[in-house]
């Protein structure tokens, strides 16, 4: 008998769209799901895009978007129906993920055994606690969940320069700085409300700080040790370092991406007004400022944490780093973003995202069905998700 022809389901509500290409219309979805398809293709399997609400359980079946020959991925796809996928990559938008949206999928996929990687990481607060537990608690500031205000203002006061943030956010969005300026009086800035784009800037004393840290605590936000980042004519830097998983099953860089705030900018999320740079940009700025950047130790560091992570998640196949250097070149990791934006990347970056992709889902089907061993990744129904 012909050895099973795996099929690798991406779960997205992205569809197949008409598009103009060198002359000739075709409907095809985003170039990264054409770039994946083509790296399933040479692997031996095939691939099928679709909405979590399209899959038929009870029967067994999902509807979706294929190409229409696998040998031309970007060319036209078509609408099909197949059997359940073998295995499923979740690339649902983060704000569609936390709202819900895989929740089914994530119950049925974990009841029939069927690997499911990408899956939600812990709260901005719980990967402090998992980091700290890893030893990786080097890598970590000083940060405190926002519960007791007293307590927060002690160690604004303690800090001097402390960041307050949802520990649900993204985007930068809802961060606010607070430095403390002696005599009761602390400056407040935020570049991003959960409106948009609305910049503060504003002094208050310590009862009008009490007050709104009073407010946030409606919603669970984390109080932050600030870190004096490099800092490059007036703006600091930090880093998004995405890590990914390949067919085999190991992690690797994806890229290093600088990110510049804007002159006094609380954080360097481009919608909040930060800059994206190259390596090779940053290394022509730093230069010409007597700046070194530690490019070994940022990876070191995304590696470390990268393999920590897929010890407690052992579906994790994807995770983007925000990670600061101080003046002294010590890295710091400030967020752990499980669906970091493909916006970030250069074109290079994106190959090697779809690449990595799809390797690392035909990994996890050659596991499930017993093509190759592997210890770090369970394939049992019972064990399909595992949580921090």
């Amino acid at each position: 008998m012909a050895p099973r022809q795996f099929l690798v389901g991406v779960a997205t509500t992205v569809q197949a769209k008409e598009k103009t290409l060198k002359g000739r219309k075709a409907k095809r979805p985003a170039l990264h799901y054409c770039r994946m398809a083509e790296s399933t293709a040479g692997l031996g399997a095939r691939m099928i895009i679709f909405n979590p609400d399209d899959v038929n359980w009870a029967t067994g079946s999902v509807s979706g978007w294929k190409p229409v020959s696998a040998a031309r991925p970007y060319g036209d796809w078509e609408r099909t129906t197949e059997r359940l996928p073998d295995v499923i990559y979740e690339n649902v938008f983060v704000h569609l993920a936390v709202q819900g949206k895989c929740r089914k999928m994530r119950a049925e996929a974990k009841e029939r055994g069927i690997p499911l990687f990408n899956p939600p990481l812990p709260s901005k607060w719980q990967s402090v606690s998992f980091m700290k537990s890893a030893g990786l608690g080097r890598y970590v500031p000083d940060t405190l969940l926002l519960k007791d205000v007293d307590r927060a203002v002690r160690a604004i006061d303690e800090w001097k320069v402390t960041y307050v943030k949802p520990v649900g956010g993204y985007g930068g969005s809802g961060v606010m700085r607070v430095e403390a300026l002696g005599g009761q009086k602390y400056r407040i800035s935020v570049d991003r409300s959960n409106q948009g784009v609305q910049k503060l800037r504003r002094v208050v004393g310590r009862s009008d700080l009490q007050r709104i840290l009073r407010s946030r605590t409606r919603v669970n936000h984390l109080v932050q040790k600030g870190i004096p980042l490099l800092n490059i004519d007036g703006r600091s830097v930090d880093f998004r370092v995405v890590t990914e998983r390949g067919v085999d099953g190991e992690w690797h860089v994806v890229g290093v991406v600088p990110k510049l705030a804007a002159a006094d900018g609380v954080v360097t999320n481009i919608v909040a007004g930060g800059e994206r740079l190259s390596m090779e940009q940053l290394q022509t700025l730093a230069s010409r400022h007597g700046v070194t950047i530690p490019t070994k130790e940022l990876t070191a560091c995304a590696l470390a944490c990268s393999k920590k992570l897929s010890d407690r998640v052992p579906r994790a196949g994807l995770v983007g780093f925000d990670l600061g250097a101080d003046r002294n070149g010590r890295v710091w990791v400030i967020e752990i973003n499980p669906k970091p934006a493909r916006s970030l990347l250069d074109d290079s970056q994106k190959q090697q995202m779809a690449k990595h992709a799809a390797g690392f889902a035909v990994y996890l089907a050659r596991v499930r069905f017993g093509r190759i061993a592997n210890t770090n990744v369970r394939v049992t129904a019972a064990s399909t998700h595992s949580e921090m």
